[in-house]
This record gives C-alpha cells, sequence and structure tokens, in this order.
C-alpha cells in the first residue's frame, strides 16, 4: 500500500519521523510507547492511508451497492454516513466499510488487506450496469483525529460543527474546502477526514497544533475500546454479521431487501437467537495473539471456552486489550466467575458502550 501513497503526503509524513511497516501502516512516529499512552484521553492524530479506499460512481451506483450491501443506502448522504457490510451467500462478513458520500459518489473504507478481494469480487456482480469501481486508496489522504474535546478542536482549527454520530461535512475553510469529515463512534470525539493531500497537510498542521500524533496500530485501540469490528483477511468470511455486533450500529437493514446473505441474517433476527458475540476482553498476560487466532479461557469449574481474536492491541499499562466473538451461552455460564488464561494469568469481559444481550 505505501508504493501507492502520494508522495507529497508520503514525504510530509516522513518529515515527523514516520516509520512504516511493509503495508504502509506507521510503526511509529519515533516515540512508541507515548504513542500508545496518549491514546488514552488525546487529543492525537495519525495518517490511515493504508486503509482500503473504493471510489463507486455512475448512473447505477446506488442501485448496486444497495443490492450487495447490509445497510440501507438510502441513509447515506452529502450529510450523513454509516458502517455497512459486505457478506457471502451464507450470511458471514467478507468487509465491513464506513461508507460516505464525497462530491456526488459512494466511497467504501476499510481494512487494506483486503483491497483487491473485495474490489475483485464486487466487479463480478456489475455486469451490464452503468457503475466503475475505482481504487482511490492512494489519492484521496485519510486521516483520523480523535480526543476528549475533539468536537472543540473541529470547530475551531476546521471551521466544522459536525456533533452527531456518522455526521459527515465539508470542511467551511477556503483552504481545506476539498476535504469531507465524518464523526465515527468511540470512547471520545472521534472524526476521520478524506481530502486531496495539499489540503490535508493544512489540515494536519492545523490541528497538530494541539495534539500529539500516534501510529496506525494504537490507534486500533480506539475501535477495541468502541466495540468496532475491523474485518481483515485473517477474519473474513468467517462470522455472520450479527456475531460482530453489527446490527448494533445499524450496519444491517431487516426492511430495504435482498443482499448477499440476507435470507440467513434475517431468518437468525426474526426466528433465533444470536448465539455468539463479539465481546471485549482484558487478559493481565502479554500474549502472542493476532487477528484470526483462538483465545482459550478456563473459568474456576476447569471448562475451557473457546473464542475467535478479531483484533487486539497491548493495553496502554498493562496486558492486552481484544474484541473476540465467543459464544453467549457457555460464557453466561461463566458469569461471576473468575476467567483465567492457561497460564494462569486473570482475564475478564469488560462492558461495551452498547449492549449485546438486549433483544429487539
Amino acid at each position: 500500500m505505501q508504493s501507492t501513497l502520494d508522495s507529497t503526503w508520503l514525504n510530509f509524513l516522513q518529515s515527523f519521523n514516520a516509520q512504516f511497516d511493509d503495508t504502509g501502516r506507521i510503526t511509529s512516529f519515533g516515540h512508541p510507547e507515548l504513542e500508545r499512552f496518549l491514546i488514552k484521553n488525546g487529543p492525537v492524530m495519525t495518517s490511515l492511508t493504508h486503509q482500503a479506499l473504493l471510489k463507486v460512481s455512475g448512473n447505477d451506483a446506488f442501485n448496486f451497492l444497495q443490492g450487495q450491501l447490509t445497510a440501507d443506502l438510502k441513509d447515506v448522504s452529502a450529510e450523513k454516513a454509516q458502517f455497512s457490510a459486505y457478506c457471502d451467500p451464507q450470511g458471514n462478513v467478507l468487509a465491513n466499510f464506513l461508507v460516505f458520500q464525497y462530491k456526488g459518489d459512494f466511497y467504501l473504507s476499510f481494512d487494506g488487506s483486503l483491497l483487491e478481494a473485495i474490489k475483485k469480487r464486487l466487479s463480478m456482480f456489475v455486469l451490464r450496469s452503468d457503475v466503475a469501481i475505482e481504487d482511490v486508496s492512494g489519492q484521496l489522504i485519510h486521516v483520523g483525529f480523535a480526543g476528549e474535546f475533539g468536537d472543540v478542536d473541529m470547530q475551531r482549527r476546521m471551521n466544522t460543527k459536525i456533533k452527531n454520530l456518522f455526521e459527515a461535512a465539508m470542511v467551511d475553510d477556503e483552504i481545506m474546502q476539498d476535504i469531507l469529515a465524518v464523526k465515527v463512534p468511540g470512547p471520545y470525539h472521534r472524526y476521520e477526514l478524506f481530502g486531496p493531500a495539499e489540503q490535508m497537510i493544512e489540515a494536519w498542521n492545523q490541528i497538530r497544533a494541539n495534539c500529539d500524533l500516534t501510529n496506525s496500530f494504537d490507534w486500533k485501540l480506539l475501535n477495541i475500546a468502541a466495540g468496532i469490528p475491523e474485518v481483515s483477511s485473517e477474519t473474513s468470511g468467517k462470522f455472520t454479521a450479527q456475531f460482530l455486533n453489527l446490527d448494533k450500529f445499524d450496519a444491517i437493514s431487516f426492511k430495504k431487501g435482498c443482499f448477499p446473505g440476507q435470507e440467513i441474517i434475517a431468518r437468525i433476527h426474526y426466528r433465533g437467537k444470536v448465539t455468539k458475540r463479539m465481546l471485549r476482553l482484558h487478559i493481565e498476560e502479554d500474549m502472542p495473539l493476532s487477528a484470526g487466532d483462538e483465545l482459550k479461557l478456563q473459568d474456576d469449574n476447569g471448562k475451557t471456552h473457546t473464542l475467535n481474536i478479531m483484533q487486539v492491541r497491548p493495553d496502554i499499562f498493562s496486558g492486552i486489550l481484544c474484541l473476540a466473538v465467543g459464544t453467549l451461552k457457555s460464557l453466561g455460564a461463566a458469569e461471576g466467575e473468575h476467567l483465567k488464561t492457561e497460564n494462569g494469568n486473570p482475564a475478564r469481559i469488560e462492558p461495551l458502550p452498547y449492549s449485546i444481550t438486549d433483544e429487539d
């Protein structure tokens, strides 16, 4: 991904001592331990241009995406973005997106490891429709900004007032007028910005005056705190939409009609109970876990509970934080008991910012 990154933006990031891995993710700005600690309250910002970004345009773009994605695209406009997902016929999530409009076209932002697979699969279903799918990952620069008073900073430094989740707006400033800002869920005010490199440099400098930098990996702690799944190549096609709590973000429409996997997803919603959910855990052990790995925990009765890791990062102070999919009935029976790793270290299920046990 780094090879396709706009050279102006790449040189700008390197001026801040940005260090990259082979996928284009920023591993550090030179102070990795501090960068992780600063995530706790912010304000922090980072470059997210390693993420995949597809532009979907043409006269039939709306109807095409409406028949492919889980959410109702009628809710997407120049002023409103949404979370959505792309599933296989069995209802398993292949990718999850932030969907937004930019200058009249639709854009899908998602994990960079899935770029080629998702672009190829979507293109298979275009057929004779007036739809063009273009990879613009290295062209429209993607930046994340978050902080306890992030809304004030956005208003003062970007002249942009966005209060509600998934609200979107173009920056009201002549120098940065082609930048779109979207408010996304987080433990505090959090925004994703999209725009051309020259204007994004101006935005970065404006925001940077009152915030610190963090790397691409520790930025993921904000998604873990907010209970937001990140489907990657390691987890693509392994879990149905409800198992990833996407219904809790209104990322699934049960009224709009057909999309791949709709029948199975609707059956779970209307006729059955969701047997598995994505949980947030804190583990007092530096375990070498990655997305797609299995995590085995034991309760006081010696029963083993197996969970599947979605994403994981070292905690700010000690141990690790992760989002993992587990069986509700099994873990419910262990409620009130002490969970522990196979090495005997404590593990606890933490509350998410939304309920995963209520019945809609």
